[in-house]
């Protein structure tokens, strides 16, 4: 699904913020992106959702090299991921249920299809009674959620979320990692940048670990031995 062969990132003429990365994610995989404050997880994800190219290196998406494609070209890709943003992006003058239902709406589907899943989808998440607040009156966790369901509304064949339990309590966390769990239970890849280290020994997961820009693989049991010994 995902192929990165000695991938480099830099912001204008400054170093290398990503140096040397070179990974493939299965379909139907799921891992935890950890690393320290400062590693490079924001930077990874922003070109595993396409939001920027790398400065060297090939990444491969959905099997086509998105290094030659167009701003057109990559659009249908795009639309088969689903993200969580660290600040959220909702559209401030939509509703709840109106941010969610956006991309089932862009790919044109049924109304009242729309309003089953959306409705559905808000009440799992403890959303039920806020489905026509606007962002600009729900607190940061409310938003969380919200933007949380529009990121998994779609089914998307790769999530990619940025500390998406970061503003909620322990009960809802855990929850939406339910969630996360089931959708790649059904197919979906899933990459979850966090510091959580709880949530990542609940779910026993493949771990991609960054520090300082490089980035290897760690086996769950391999990484919570070397957290506990001081490595990380």
């Amino acid at each position: 699904m995902i192929r990165f062969e000695h991938v480099g990132l830099r912001y204008g003429i400054g170093p290398e913020v990503l140096s040397d990365i070179s990974f493939a994610l299965e379909p139907g995989s799921f891992h935890f992106l950890t690393g320290p404050s400062g590693a490079g997880k924001s930077s990874l994800l922003s070109l595993m959702f396409l939001g920027r190219r790398p400065t060297r290196g090939l990444v491969t998406m959905f099997g086509q090299n998105i290094n030659g494609l167009s701003r057109d070209q990559m659009a249908p890709l795009r639309q088969r991921i689903g993200v969580v943003f660290q600040d959220f992006r909702l559209l401030p003058h939509l509703s709840a249920f109106d941010n969610v239902a956006l991309p089932l709406r862009i790919q044109g589907c049924p109304e009242k299809e729309v309003r089953s899943n959306v409705t559905e989808l808000l009440e799992w998440t403890g959303l039920g009674e806020h489905m026509d607040a606007l962002p600009s009156t729900m607190s940061g966790g409310q938003q969380q959620r919200t933007a949380i369901a529009r990121a998994v509304i779609t089914r998307p064949r790769l999530l990619l979320a940025d500390e998406p339990t970061g503003n909620l309590d322990d009960d809802i966390g855990l929850r939406l990692m339910g969630l996360f769990d089931q959708l790649n239970k059904m197919g979906t890849s899933v990459v979850i940048a966090t510091h959580n280290i709880t949530m990542m020994q609940r779910f026993n997961h493949m771990r991609l670990v960054l520090d300082k820009g490089h980035l290897h693989v760690e086996e769950p049991r391999n990484w919570i031995r070397k957290k506990m010994e001081g490595v990380f």
